[in-house]
C-alpha cells in the first residue's frame, strides 16, 4: 500500500519519462540526476507542498532540500508499509540507511587507504614518524619509492659453504633481506603472473611481537601495511596461485574484509585454524591456542583442480590393518550407505550375509553403490561383513592405494606442529 506522501511523488514524477520503464522506476538514474543538482527536478519535486514540506528545511535566504533523506526515502520505498517505520521487514547491518546486501558500494574505509605506507619492520625503526605517500598528491615519490631495485650482495649458501654471486636464474631459492613492499616491488618485473603459493606472516598489531617486527602499528596503519603489501602481492600471483595469511584474532577479521576487496569475496578460500599451542598460556584468563590462515585463490575456478592431498599421517596409517590376510594387504572398511536424496532404484536392494541374514540399507538411506558394483566387488573380497561375517557391510580401502588424505581446516599441533616446537628450532 503506497502512502499519500508517496503517490505525490510519483504523480511528480511521472512527467519525467526518462526515469521510468513502463511502471517500473528507475531509482539509480533518478538518484544520479538528484545528486547531480538536475534543476528542473528539484523545482518539480519541491514545488509539490506535501514533498516540501517533508523534504526541505526553509531558511531566511531559502529552502534547502534534504537530499539524502530523499534518497534514503527512495532506496527503501519497497519495504514501506503503512505503519511508521522503514526497519520492519529488515534485519541487517546498513551503511547510509541502506541494507549491505542492496548497497554493492560498502567497502571498508579507512585513513590513507588511498596513499602508500613505506612501513619500517625492524625493530631499529620502532617509533619513528610513518610517511604516508598519497596515490595521487605523492606519485612521483611512490614510483621512485616502488620503482625495481638492483639486488646486491647476492650469496649462494651450500651445505658446507657460501659463495657470492652477480646474478641468479629463475631456478634459485632466494631469500631477500629487505623492506618487504619494496622487495615485492622489485621481484614484480621477474616473477609477476609466475607464484604458485604465497604465505605471509605479517605484524599481528597486537603492540607485543616475539618476532622483531615493528608490531605496535595503529589500526588504521596497519590496514594501509597490509592494502599495500597485499595488493603487490597479488601482481605476482599465478592465475591459479593462492596466498595463505597467518593472523591471529586481533586483526583476522577486518584481514578478511580486507582481503575480500582486494582478491574478491568469491576467491575465498578456507579459514584454517591451527592449533599453534600445546597447552594454554597461564598469564590470561583465556588463553589464545590457535592462529588463523586464511586462504584467498587469485582464480577459485581455476586454484580448485590444483589442490593436493596430503600424506597420511602416521596415526592414520596405523589405522590400517589386515585381519583377513588380504592379498591386497593392510586396509580400513568406510561406510557403505548414503544419502537418498539423489538415489537411483539400482541403490536400493537386498544384501545376503555370509551367515545367511538377508539385510536391506537402513531407514531413510541407500547403498552407496548399485547392486551391480556390489556382487563384483564382493566378488574380489572387496566388502568386509566382520570377523564372524554377521556385521553390516562395509567398504575396504587399501593403504596401497591411497593417494592421500583431504586436508580440512582445523589442524592439529599433532598433525603440523606448534609455536614452541618452532622456537626451539
Amino acid at each position: 500500500m503506497e502512502t499519500k506522501l508517496q503517490q505525490e511523488i510519483n504523480n511528480v514524477l511521472k512527467v519525467f519519462p526518462e526515469y521510468w520503464h513502463e511502471d517500473i522506476l528507475l531509482k539509480n538514474k533518478l538518484i544520479e540526476d538528484i545528486r547531480s543538482y538536475n534543476e528542473k527536478l528539484i523545482e518539480a519535486l519541491l514545488s509539490n507542498e506535501s514533498i516540501r514540506d517533508t523534504y526541505s528545511l526553509e531558511l531566511p535566504s531559502g529552502l534547502v532540500f534534504k537530499i539524502e533523506e530523499f534518497i534514503s526515502m527512495l532506496r527503501f520505498k519497497n519495504y514501506w508499509d503503512n505503519s511508521y517505520t522503514k526497519y520492519t521487514n529488515e534485519i541487517g547491518l546498513t551503511s547510509e540507511n541502506k541494507y549491505f546486501k542492496y548497497n554493492s558500494d560498502v567497502v571498508l574505509d579507512f585513513p590513507h587507504k588511498d596513499g602508500v605506507l613505506e612501513g619500517g619492520m625492524t625493530t631499529e625503526e620502532k617509533g619513528k614518524d610513518e610517511v604516508y605517500y598519497h596515490n595521487t598528491l605523492a606519485k612521483e615519490e611512490i614510483d621512485t619509492l616502488l620503482a625495481p631495485k638492483i639486488l646486491t650482495n647476492i650469496i649462494k649458501y651450500a651445505k658446507n659453504e657460501e659463495t657470492n654471486l652477480d646474478k641468479f636464474s629463475d631456478k634459485d631459492n632466494l631469500i631477500l633481506k629487505a623492506n618487504n613492499l619494496i622487495g615485492l616491488y622489485s621481484l614484480r618485473e621477474r616473477y609477476a603472473g609466475k607464484v604458485k603459493l604465497i604465505y605471509i606472516d605479517p605484524p599481528y598489531n597486537t603492540g607485543g611481537d616475539s618476532f622483531k617486527y615493528n608490531d605496535q602499528f595503529n589500526h588504521s596503519t596497519w590496514l594501509v601495511f597490509m592494502k599495500n603489501r597485499l595488493e603487490a602481492a597479488k601482481e605476482l600471483l599465478s592465475p591459479d596461485g593462492s596466498i595463505w595469511i597467518n593472523i591471529d584474532d586481533n586483526e583476522s577479521h577486518y584481514a578478511k574484509i580486507l582481503m575480500d576487496e582486494i582478491y574478491g569475496r568469491n576467491n575465498f578460500v578456507a579459514n584454517i585454524v591451527w592449533q599453534k599451542r600445546t597447552s594454554p598460556d597461564s598469564r590470561i584468563s583465556l588463553g589464545a591456542a590457535h592462529d588463523n590462515i586464511l586462504v584467498y585463490a587469485k582464480d577459485i575456478n581455476l586454484f580448485k583442480p590444483t589442490i593436493n592431498k596430503v600424506p597420511l599421517s602416521e596415526k592414520r596409517i596405523s589405522e590400517y590393518k589386515n585381519p583377513d590376510n588380504d592379498i591386497n594387504g593392510p586396509w580400513v572398511s568406510v561406510d557403505m550407505t548414503g544419502q537418498t536424496g539423489h538415489a537411483t532404484k539400482s541403490q536400493f536392494y537386498n544384501v545376503t550375509l555370509p551367515n545367511g541374514t538377508i539385510i536391506s540399507s537402513p531407514s531413510n538411506r541407500c547403498w552407496a553403490i548399485s547392486e551391480k558394483e556390489f556382487v563384483n566387488l564382493r566378488k574380489q573380497g572387496r566388502i568386509w561383513f566382520g570377523i564372524n561375517g554377521d556385521s553390516f557391510p562395509r567398504l575396504k580401502k587399501y593403504l596401497s592405494e591411497s593417494d592421500g588424505a583431504t586436508s580440512w581446516t582445523w589442524w592439529t599441533n599433532g598433525d603440523v606442529g606448534h609455536n614452541q616446537e618452532a622456537k626451539k628450532k
